[in-house]
């Protein structure tokens, strides 16, 4: 099994519910609004998602590519990775892509700090997190951007009582490959867009989901 830094994540619906519900009705900035409620559909390191490039979204392909030189796992015999994008991620990115040129011209990043042009710091989001309450450990209550991998990782498998996804698509998700280099060539050739598209769905439709229920 993937050894890891111990990152806290949320692993009960309730409480997924209450975090998802801060999250959609947070009034500070825009930025990290929208960064908390991308990380909530599509857990990107927090790395990646902080420094999100416009040039890396395609909105008519629906997809989101962030080159292999800019992920955790640098091995350019690996494709660079590839996320499709849900509706609601559109939505996320096209409510920011509206907000960012109401005044002003589209910067280079999709989430600009306070000076509106470098991307915002993975720190301001955290403090967020923090701010909005979610800083309880021990109650199964706190959570830092790092952690919404861990929450995917946990409830997808959780969720998924039909075995519609198969491991390897939950870890290609995450950018998690195979460390037996004979075994990752093999799966390096699997096209698992289709998959990765159905999966993202599927996770998307459960956060949308949490918001409707009472």
């Amino acid at each position: 099994p993937r050894q890891s830094k111990h990152y806290p994540k949320i692993t009960n619906e309730k409480i997924l519910k209450e975090l998802v519900d801060v999250i959609y009705n947070y009034n500070g900035g825009y930025s990290i609004r929208n960064v908390l409620k991308l990380v909530l559909h599509m857990p990107l390191r927090a790395e990646n998602l902080c420094n999100l490039k416009w040039i890396q979204v395609n909105f008519e392909k629906k997809t989101l590519t962030i080159p292999r030189e800019n992920m955790k796992l640098k091995n350019f015999n690996l494709d660079d990775f590839k996320m499709p994008l849900t509706n609601e991620v559109i939505a996320i990115l096209k409510e920011q892509e509206t907000i960012q040129t109401k005044y002003t011209e589209l910067k280079e990043y999709v989430f600009v700090g306070v000076d509106n042009c470098k991307p915002i710091s993975k720190e301001s989001p955290n403090r967020a997190l923090e701010r909005l309450g979610f800083n309880d450990e021990k109650r199964g209550r706190k959570i830092r951007l790092h952690g919404f991998r861990g929450t995917f990782r946990s409830l997808v498998d959780t969720l998924d009582t039909k075995n519609m996804f198969s491991f390897e698509v939950k870890e290609r998700a995450l950018d998690h490959h195979e460390k037996n280099s004979v075994v990752r060539a093999y799966n390096h050739k699997a096209n698992y867009g289709k998959h990765l598209e159905e999966l993202m769905s599927f996770w998307s439709d459960f956060i949308c989901e949490l918001m409707e229920k009472e």
